[in-house]
């Protein structure tokens, strides 16, 4: 009998470099994510969004990935810090820097930094070396602004999708909360040199 799409998924996300273990969630899991990333975030003092967790929970599949630090770091930057946009055409997107996560859009003030530091071509104030703030790009004090943590793509699903019969593929980065939950309830190592992202898609109808 072939393999289904899933289990020729879940064997490319383990032959992966720095990939400990991967396991599904069920859909259980993935709803008591949501609700603790919503508790977590409710809790903060500074505002931040996982706005990959509920389009997880829809996907029809989502596989937690356990990972070592020798896994490949994200290519896209894996935090922002974001203003509220209207739709199109109602505010000026700041040339190309407004990010669009699920019909709406953002306008990117911060980012996580993933490559030189010097290389940007506009003023920035560096955080701690990993983050940049874009003065130049704030709509001013008085309008509201927050971390975003976005749905990444998975170029190792996304190469083979077509083959897979997989599309819709994204990956996102839980929080600590969700991340020590999942390890529990998976049998995975709570190991401090590790950590989890969830890997989900949906299947293509036959």
């Amino acid at each position: 009998m072939s393999k289904s799409a899933k289990e020729r998924a879940a064997g490319i996300l383990r032959s992966i470099p720095g990939v400990e273990k991967v396991a599904e969630a069920t859909r259980a899991q993935q709803q008591k994510v949501v609700e603790l990333e919503r508790s977590h975030e409710s809790s903060l003092s500074l505002p931040v969004r996982n706005l990959g967790v509920s389009l997880m929970a829809a996907r029809g599949a989502c596989f937690v990935v356990l990972k070592t630090g020798n896994f490949r770091p994200p290519k896209l930057p894996s935090l922002y810090m974001v203003e509220e946009a209207g739709p199109t055409g109602e505010r000026p997107a700041h040339g190309d820097h407004a990010l669009q996560v699920a019909g709406k859009r953002y306008i990117v003030v911060g980012e996580e930094v993933t490559g030189d530091i010097e290389g940007y071509p506009e003023p920035v104030i560096p955080l701690e070396g990993s983050f940049v703030i874009f003065p130049d790009r704030r709509s001013g004090p008085r309008v509201p602004c927050f971390f975003l943590l976005p749905p990444l793509p998975f170029p190792e699903l996304e190469s083979v999708k077509d083959e897979l019969g997989i599309e819709n593929i994204i990956s996102i980065s839980p929080s600590l909360v969700s991340d020590a939950y999942l390890r529990g309830e998976l049998g995975f190592s709570l190991s401090n040199s590790l950590a989890t992202i969830l890997v989900g898609f949906d299947l293509l109808a036959p």
